[in-house]
């Protein structure tokens, strides 16, 4: 029960069961004197008189009393202070409190249970929640019903202010079940709220309306009247959620602020104000609604002051509690200390000894170990840029520092070439001669290398059976260099092949010769040259400034990522991305992540998209970024999300006008959200037939709707949108088209929303629901309307086929 009061009327009635918990007190005279006294105190606070009540229970715990007694008289006296808001009192009892509880294991759940409500008044949840479960596990082990009805009441409560939904509902329904056994109506009714409290907390509220008013009636049958008065208020609440019983609504509302105003809790009438503001809006009386919205601040203000002077009192608790218990370790620390000083004399000369040898010790142990780190962080930052087979830099490493060194080339004015070398056929070696022998080729390889590069560039293993050549040299001297190489190369016999092996390369180069070009473009290009020498029979040495026999590959090619980019990406699809001179990306953020390893170059069309602008002008601005590229003579790709030609405005706009002005243009196609949604779903469309319509097409024009067939709309969030600016939901749109569908399917007609799942580790939303409660669910701008068939089929009467065909 969220509200101040109710939870300590609550705690209460949790003292007062302990009490009975105690049983048969020991037989010494002092012991049955204190339990008698005790139990006086306790009649006093139940009967109100909470000032005498609580200056006897400080008197009692001043006396040496039985664990079991004390614990029960810490738990008793928190409750009564915390029922007069006397904080400090009921703070400075629960850490006292606290420290008996291992030697009361009979009574120590309910303390702790007591403990965790407190700290939950303050908003300490964390110390609440961890309260909260050891009462609970105590109490378990205890096997008392009446005091696991408590112990599992305090953790619901507590969940209900952590907002774990999760973990409330099987709390609640246990304590309906235990505090039945155990015979305790009133903890009966507060679990059954707090099932209302759960389903609300849902926003089901229908369930939660019928939920609260059972537990009115359990308050009422039992004269409960503060737990009658929450139920009331929360009845109210989800009659105001629900839009139904206004004046009900409004009555209970203001029985319930009269009671909560009489004992002045801030909390509640906060909760009554702001709905009775509610409801006088919809009532469309204005100054109503404004005058209940400015008692609800009011009450908010208060409710912040009275919280704050709770946890302002606690911290001061805290605070002296530590500076006890630092006066105390300082005292300690003084008498140490002066016997610390009588041994330091005696033994003054024999730890400077020690400390002398000790520090040569160190600093032998500290020059060995900087020595030993020196020597790892070598070895470390070695294997990190080179790599493991043939000792060269690996192509991360050859990236940064080829960065570096073509700006210091460009700075001087000094010509830079790029050079990539693949291996002919090798796959057929590792196929052949086995793995070793494939090894042993790519280390001789990168040796001859090294031996004809020598110090003037850089050399790496790109990966596979390609190396990547950055030489300090125009591209004769490059040239040279390389015909060099090819000369070095011989036959290879590898470990445990009776056959030499013998190899070519080919190889692809390109001088820098751009102001403006990066060093992946330049790859890119020596990669290309690399393409041409394999076209023209490999073994061979090309510079992409040569002339070349080729057919042009310029034009426009738009591919589909799918909507798994990993499992659904074509190898065709894959092949245009790495060939393509300009590559363009508009997919998800995994998908370009995956693209961008791939060609670091990539284009991220994205970058059109902005808040509030509308998505035709985007369109618009990629159409163009893509042609000026197309026109330029360049080979482009575009990879688009999903299936690049399904509602999709930009790559059938950009292959026409491409094809119009006489470029080569085609689109390759991908694996759509529609494909994943028949797997996923398990739907045939060829049974019923299927309508596939943009929810805002279908919304503004007369379509006329087959509810024998399967029924698909796309980007239901933006149902309505004209102004293609808006990328959420909106409830106005969503009922609209609610409206329009109500004409072919009743209102109850379960609907499915359905959204693909981007990555492996993630599964695809399939959430089922009625049709009417469309405008309340959640949605994403890519969530699909999947409605399924209503009617049963019918025969024509004009065809006699339709008998047979279902046959």
């Amino acid at each position: 029960m969220p509200l101040l009061r109710c939870l300590i009327a609550l705690m209460l009635f949790l003292a007062a069961a302990g009490a009975a918990a105690v049983g048969n007190p020991p037989s010494a005279a002092q012991m049955q004197h204190d339990e008698t006294e005790y139990q006086r105190l306790r009649g006093l606070g139940l009967k109100g008189e909470t000032d005498a009540a609580l200056q006897g229970m400080q008197q009692l715990l001043q006396r040496e009393l039985d664990p079991e007694l004390r614990v029960l008289a810490y738990t008793t006296g928190i409750s009564m202070a915390a029922g007069v808001e006397r904080w400090q009192q009921a703070f400075v009892w629960a850490d006292a409190g606290l420290n008996f509880i291992e030697e009361a294991p009979k009574n120590s759940a309910l303390l702790l249970s007591v403990s965790s409500y407190l700290y939950a008044l303050v908003g300490d949840l964390e110390r609440a929640q961890e309260f909260g479960q050891r009462g609970l596990v105590q109490a378990e082990a205890g096997g008392d019903l009446f005091v696991l009805c408590r112990a599992l009441s305090t953790h619901a409560i507590v969940q209900e202010l952590r907002k774990d939904l999760t973990a409330l509902e099987p709390l609640r329904r246990r304590q309906i079940d235990v505090c039945g056994k155990a015979g305790d109506k009133i903890f009966v009714a507060n679990g059954t709220q707090g099932m209302g409290m759960y389903f609300a907390g849902r926003k089901h509220y229908a369930e939660a309306l019928q939920w609260f008013r059972r537990a009115l009636q359990l308050f009422q049958a039992e004269g409960f009247d503060g737990g009658a008065q929450g139920a009331k208020l929360e009845i109210a609440k989800s009659l105001v959620a629900l839009n139904q019983e206004a004046a009900q609504a409004s009555v209970l509302l203001r029985e319930a602020g009269r009671y909560y105003a009489r004992q002045r809790l801030a909390q509640p009438l906060v909760d009554v104000e702001q709905f009775q503001a509610e409801l006088a809006e919809r009532r469309g009386d204005i100054a109503d609604a404004l005058q209940h919205t400015q008692h609800a601040l009011q009450h908010t203000k208060e409710l912040d002051r009275r919280m704050q002077e709770r946890r302002l009192l606690l911290m001061q608790l805290q605070f002296d509690s530590r500076l006890k218990e630092e006066q105390i370790q300082l005292l300690e620390a003084s008498t140490e200390r002066a016997k610390g000083e009588a041994k330091a004399a005696r033994k003054q000369q024999q730890l400077i000894a020690i400390a002398a040898l000790s520090l040569l010790a160190a600093a032998a142990l500290l020059l060995a170990l900087l020595r030993r780190v020196f020597r790892d962080r070598q070895r470390y930052r070695f294997q990190s840029e080179h790599d493991g087979l043939t000792r060269l830099l690996n192509y991360p490493a050859l990236l940064h520092q080829g960065a570096q060194v073509l700006a210091q080339a460009r700075a001087k004015g000094a010509a830079f070439t790029a050079v990539v070398v693949d291996i002919d056929h090798f796959k057929t070696i590792n196929d052949s001669h086995g793995h070793a022998a494939g090894d042993e080729v790519l280390r001789m390889l990168a040796r001859w290398i090294g031996e004809a590069m020598g110090q003037r560039g850089l050399a790496a293993r790109r990966g596979g059976d390609e190396f990547t050549l950055l030489l300090n040299m125009d591209e004769p001297q490059a040239e040279v260099l390389l015909q060099h190489l090819r000369g070095l190369i011989q036959p290879v016999r590898a470990q445990g092949t009776t056959p030499t092996l013998r190899f070519s390369v080919s190889m692809g180069f390109c001088q820098s010769d751009a102001e403006g070009e990066t060093l992946e473009q330049l790859i890119h290009r020596a990669d290309l040259a690399l393409y041409r020498a394999k076209h023209e029979g490999r073994d061979r040495l090309v510079s992409a400034h040569h002339e070349t026999s080729l057919p042009s590959n310029s034009g426009l090619v738009v591919v589909g990522s799918g909507i798994q980019f990993g499992r659904h990406a074509s190898e065709r699809c894959l092949s245009e991305i790495r060939r393509a001179e300009v590559l363009f990306c508009l997919t998800d953020p995994a998908t370009l992540a995956m693209i961008q390893s791939m060609r670091q170059d990539v284009i991220n069309l994205g970058r059109y998209y902005a808040t509030g602008k509308d998505r035709r002008q985007t369109y618009r601005e990629i159409d163009a970024t893509i042609m000026a590229e197309v026109r330029a003579g360049k080979q482009v790709c575009a990879v688009f999300y999903g299936h690049p030609g399904v509602f999709a405005d930009v790559p059938h706009r950009v292959v026409n006008q491409a094809r119009a002005e006489g470029f080569a243009a085609r689109m390759e196609p991908g694996i759509s959200a529609e494909a994943c949604l028949y797997a996923d779903l398990g739907i045939d469309p060829g049974r019923r037939g299927v309508q596939s319509l943009e929810a805002t097409h279908f919304l503004y024009y007369d379509r006329q709707i087959d509810p024998a067939g399967l029924l698909l709309l796309w980007q239901v969030a933006l149902a309505g949108d004209l102004s293609c600016s808006r990328r959420e939901a909106d409830p106005a749109g969503l009922q609209a088209l609610v409206d329009k569908l109500l004409r072919w399917y009743p209102s109850d007609h379960e609907v499915i929303l359905y959204e693909a799942a981007q990555l492996p580790v993630f599964a695809p939303r399939m959430g089922r629901m009625r049709l009417s409660d469309l405008p309340a669910a959640r949605y994403e701008e890519y969530t699909t309307l999947v409605i399924p068939p209503l009617d049963v089929l019918r025969e024509d009467p004009c065809c006699g086929l339709a008998s047979a065909v279902a046959e």
